[in-house]
């Protein structure tokens, strides 16, 4: 590692960081006032798990066709388009609320397109990235978009909450629809070469192939992104345990909202200090090593978390690494995909890699009541150390050399 402040001289990288930040406000503010505005008009949790759950369907339905969009078209143009698009329909959905009340299936349309925005912007903004930056600075700008995200899941919230109290929904559709187009405008500032595409004269579905190929002939990268289904999953059920811990240790609600502080306090710690360094070879064994880490700290809180000081400092360990995962892995990865195939093969990463959180999630709720929360840390916190090393026990993971590069 070596301290750099090179990134904060990228221009372009710098007004990609700024819409990202006023993406990721607006995403934010806009899931707490549309959650807390279908609680006020229908007061059913299954309307809202149904919202939910067609948007996350919807992403993962769309995003292999997603990403060969994205290898076909302009990335900078298609992100124009995206924040375009979030910003009229927040706009639309903001003339609809002031006007009358509306029917519960005008969310459901809404939350279709932002679903199918999404499975083309996801891939659209990785893919950016990595044409925005030197490859050495994929770690400092992982780590800067993390910051934004995390700062955002702290103040989007409290500035969503504020602006439904006192003026409504429709005002925080409004304002979160401006966000999107001057996030739009931002982009007319940046400066990127963009990839010539050789694939169109493919059908979609033929390039949808060709990285299903690539993905299943790199063995470290499909090595990897199964890694991740099992560390997600085991990290996934433990977050839904953890209200119920909480509850069992009596620690009350305001216990809860300081061990959810104590996570981003970890994350944004963690953010700050890989966004000074460059890594400039990362490697699969600092993801490993990062994850094997993490699960020692969460079968701990299934040991020693008796006393709310020794849990918060345990999850703001916990949040730590899940944050240095999060800017190690895709370093890696990222690196050993060709350009012509990013946005099809971050598609396949996409969905093995964050299919199995639901999934997790079901399962963890069966396992609270049968074996108790404390145990589900335990075990999930065991499969984590467990798979990290087995992955790390393949002698093409172990002896992987940064020069084994994309093509």
């Amino acid at each position: 590692m070596k301290l750099s402040g090179e990134i904060f001289r990228n221009k372009s990288f710098l007004y990609f960081w700024l819409s990202s930040i006023l993406t990721a406000m607006g995403d934010s503010i806009f899931m707490i006032t549309l959650m807390w505005l279908l609680v006020q008009i229908t007061g059913s949790p299954v309307i809202v798990g149904t919202y939910i759950l067609l948007v996350t369907l919807t992403k993962f339905s769309f995003i292999l066709f997603g990403g060969a969009v994205v290898d076909r078209f302009s990335v900078r143009n298609l992100l124009i388009g995206s924040a375009i698009g979030r910003g009229s329909i927040l706009l639309l959905l903001f003339l609809i609320v002031a006007l009358y009340e509306p029917p519960v299936y005008v969310f459901y349309i809404a939350g279709v397109l932002f679903g199918l925005i999404d499975a083309i912007s996801e891939p659209a903004g990785i893919t950016f990235r990595t044409r925005l930056v030197a490859e050495k600075h994929y770690t400092q700008s992982m780590s800067l978009l993390m910051m934004a995200n995390q700062a955002s899941g702290v103040v989007g919230p409290i500035a969503g909450a504020m602006l439904y109290a006192v003026y409504g929904a429709k005002m925080a559709f409004l304002l979160n629809a401006a966000a999107f187009f001057i996030a739009a405008g931002l982009f007319l500032f940046i400066k990127v070469k963009e990839e010539t595409s050789e694939e169109k004269a493919s059908s979609f579905f033929t390039g949808i192939k060709e990285g299903f190929s690539f993905f299943i002939g790199a063995p470290v990268l499909a090595t990897m992104a199964l890694f991740a289904f099992f560390a997600n999953a085991a990290v996934g059920a433990v977050m839904v345990s953890l209200p119920f811990l909480i509850k069992d240790l009596d620690f009350g609600i305001k216990g809860y909202g300081w061990a959810h502080s104590s996570i981003a306090i970890g994350s944004v710690a963690a953010a700050i200090i890989f966004s000074l360094f460059v890594i400039h070879k990362p490697k699969p064994y600092m993801t490993l090593l990062t994850c094997f880490l993490q699960g020692v700290t969460i079968v701990l809180i299934g040991f020693f978390s008796k006393e709310l000081a020794v849990l918060l400092l345990l999850l703001s360990l916990v949040g730590f690494f899940e944050a240095a995962v999060n800017i190690i892995a895709p370093s890696v990865n990222h690196a050993l995909i060709p350009p012509k195939l990013f946005g099809r093969v971050i598609g396949i990463m996409i969905i093995i890699m964050g299919i199995s959180e639901p999934i997790a999630a079901g399962t963890a709720g069966i396992l609270i009541e049968r074996i108790g929360p404390r145990d589900v840390f335990v075990w999930g916190g065991t499969m984590e150390m467990l798979v990290a090393l087995i992955v790390f026990s393949l002698p093409f993971i172990r002896n992987f050399k940064p020069e084994q590069k994309r093509s």
